[in-house]
């Protein structure tokens, strides 16, 4: 494989071991001189000629920002835009239509459509309703940037442009036309081709704000385009698209291409087509995907899953950021999970007084700030599924949440999460189904929050009418102070549980902070024992979990999972996974008004409300995971940490007794 210099200035680390599968080939870029190298090289040396281009979902920033395509196309015939010869896209448009294909593409040309997924994912702006409420009808103009690639090789000029836009003014008299710019051209990569004097008609609209494409297609009638991509997702959206230049998507029966040099491709593209066998030829055969955590291919499902936490988390977190009050060492992987295109986060000791402006603090800092009087405060603490080994130890969190309203383990007022729960939507089929497969991946690759404790197998003891695990807490965490109703102390706890369970086993495990004397909250042995048979100190939760019947605790998180591990759980306190009817609760909130079923818990905690990171060298222009992939890394780590140190143990026993034998 011979590649040439343009690709060079491509991050294309991920894409080597795939496109070393093509053999005998000189590999270009699109139509660019690299290309034009690779085939005159190929020719000489009676090689192949490879073809790259951008896939159609590329990254989550915008490419001349330095992002890695996440998504190539790899032609052996032309390239998708060039019109002037086949490529193996039209190949594959021209083959019959699958029905298994067809129904794939529609579930996910849905999920496209609603999580708003386009080539770049950078942040967008809010789009304004209001512009596009009072009126008949709205048209979209795209431009595109001048020089694309695209636009010669459909066929069009930039004459074309004016054309196109004269054509909507006169399609469309009483319509607002709006002209919508390439980001690139927003962000003052590239130039436009449209210039003031273009837009003097009073029905013309300029788009300046950089609104996310899915989201502004919704809100039109008609779409005109040239060779842009858009047209494609117009298509998706169910819009009448008009073609100006020949794209990859006209010719089939699926945009008006009256206006367009359709008679260049008229004997090739000779057949109609379904939307869903165009998407499905694009995105799923001809489109290549690499997950860039693994440098391993995967599925456009796959790439479309790692981009919704990115998306949904740059709605949700403003583009300047004041941190407040973060240690260096928290400082470092805030900074990992806020690495989004166009973010900038500045960390302060001492904020200026300016209340109304975004915070993020972490939890005491950020309830002192509230009351203070800051009005926008995003409380941050440690997520759900954290690392392999304690906070207290400095060990670098996974997860985090993020959370404006309040924070989980404040009972006394509400929290983004609390609100989740009381106001979502059932569940639908899919987020239903990805709920009970996240518990069963917990539940089987044996996944908590710290990962801590010797897996030694606990005999369950029998003569007891129930076993019980009491769960000791950090006394002066803000869970407890928050939480906690009356019983706010691990001794008190114990009592309690104790009076009311008089003929039951009772195996109290102190936290792992407070066991190895980090934090508050340890009970004398002598003292535990009077209300407890057993500590458990060596094994891990989830060995605790195997023989008991049912958990005690204040607010602890090992009761929800217990609850995904079917365990009878107390609460004594009202931690976030209690009154909503799957815990039995000794206090009652009046905002937790709902029922809500454990699928309905995991899915709003652990995916809509939780978010996730992994340190990782290289750059990979994607700062957060799914739940999924993290409890894979960690399960890998913790595999590997374990193998480790068998094998050390193998051979420094090997080392003393070979010293002995001496």
């Amino acid at each position: 494989m011979i590649l040439f210099k343009y690709l060079s200035r491509h991050s294309l680390s991920e894409w080597i071991d795939i496109l070393y599968s093509y053999k005998n080939n000189a590999v270009g870029w699109g139509r660019k001189k690299s290309y034009f190298k690779a085939q005159a090289y190929a020719k000489k040396h009676e090689l192949k000629i490879l073809c790259l281009e951008d896939g159609f979902i590329r990254s989550l920033g915008l490419g001349k920002e330095g992002y890695t395509p996440l998504s190539i196309v790899v032609d052996e015939t032309g390239i998708y835009f060039d019109v002037n010869q086949t490529s193996d896209l039209e190949k594959l448009i021209l083959l019959n239509e699958s029905t298994q294909q067809n129904e794939r593409a529609q579930q996910l040309i849905q999920r496209i459509t609603q999580l708003g997924v386009t080539k770049y994912n950078q942040r967008f702006d809010i789009v304004d309703a209001s512009k596009f409420r009072n009126h008949k009808q709205h048209v979209l103009v795209v431009d595109q940037t001048f020089g694309d690639q695209s636009i010669k090789y459909a066929n069009a000029t930039e004459a074309t442009f004016r054309q196109m836009l004269q054509q909507a003014l006169n399609n469309h008299p009483d319509a607002i036309i709006w002209v919508k710019t390439h980001p690139d051209v927003l962000a003052r990569k590239a130039k436009a081709h449209f210039s003031k004097e273009d837009l003097t008609h009073p029905n013309i609209k300029l788009l300046t704000e950089n609104y996310n494409p899915i989201e502004l297609l919704q809100k039109m009638n008609d779409v005109y385009v040239v060779s842009s991509q858009l047209g494609v997702e117009a298509l998706l959206c169910n819009k009448k698209v008009h073609c100006f230049g020949v794209p990859w998507y006209a010719g089939w029966g699926l945009t008006n291409d009256k206006y367009a040099p359709i008679e260049i491709v008229s004997e090739r593209r000779n057949v109609k087509r379904s939307l869903e066998h165009l998407f499905a030829c694009a995105y799923f055969e001809y489109a290549k995907y690499v997950n860039p955590f693994t440098n391993k291919r995967c599925d456009a499902e796959d790439l479309v899953g790692l981009l919704e936490p990115n998306i949904a988390m740059q709605k949700y977190i403003p583009t300047h950021i004041s941190a407040y009050g973060f240690s260096r060492w928290k400082k470092g992987f805030i900074s990992d999970f806020l690495n989004f295109p166009r973010t900038q986060i500045n960390f302060y000791s001492f904020l200026k007084p300016n209340k109304d402006s975004v915070v993020i603090a972490w939890g005491k800092k950020a309830h002192q700030l509230k009351q203070k009087g800051y009005n926008k405060v995003i409380t941050v603490e440690d997520g759900f599924i954290r690392s392999i080994g304690l906070g207290a130890k400095l060990i670098r969190p996974h997860s985090l949440v993020f959370d404006d309203v309040g924070i989980y383990y404040d009972a006394t007022r509400p929290s983004r999460l609390e609100n989740l729960l009381q106001n979502r939507e059932e569940l639908t089929l899919e987020e239903l189904q990805r709920a009970r497969a996240l518990q069963q991946m917990l539940v089987d690759l044996n996944i908590t929050k710290y990962n801590v404790g010797l897996k030694k197998v606990l005999i369950k003891p029998n003569g007891y009418d129930k076993v019980i695990l009491v769960v000791g807490q950090v006394e002066d965490d803000m869970s407890i102070q928050l939480g906690g109703i009356g019983i706010k102390t691990n001794l008190s706890l114990l009592q309690t549980v104790r009076e009311k369970n008089p003929n039951s086993f009772i195996i109290y495990k102190p936290h792992p902070d407070v066991h190895a004397g980090l934090r508050v909250g340890k009970i004398a042995e002598n003292i535990v024992l009077e209300y407890a048979n057993n500590i458990e100190l060596e094994s891990s939760i989830l060995q605790c979990f195997d023989i008991c019947d049912e958990l005690h605790t204040i607010t602890s998180l090992s009761g929800f999972e217990a609850l995904l591990r079917g365990i009878q759980v107390y609460c004594y306190g009202l931690p976030f996974y209690a009154g909503w009817g799957l815990t039995n609760d000794y206090y009652k909130s009046d905002r937790r008004t709902r029922k809500v079923n454990l699928e309905c818990l995991v899915f709003v905690t652990l995916i809509e409300y939780a978010v996730y990171n992994i340190p990782i060298e290289k750059k990979t222009g994607i700062p957060l995971i799914t739940p999924e992939f993290l409890i894979r890394y960690l399960q890998q780590k913790i595999s590997t940490e374990h193998k480790s140190s068998k094998h050390f143990w193998r051979e420094f026993l090997s080392a003393v007794i070979s010293f002995k034998n001496r």
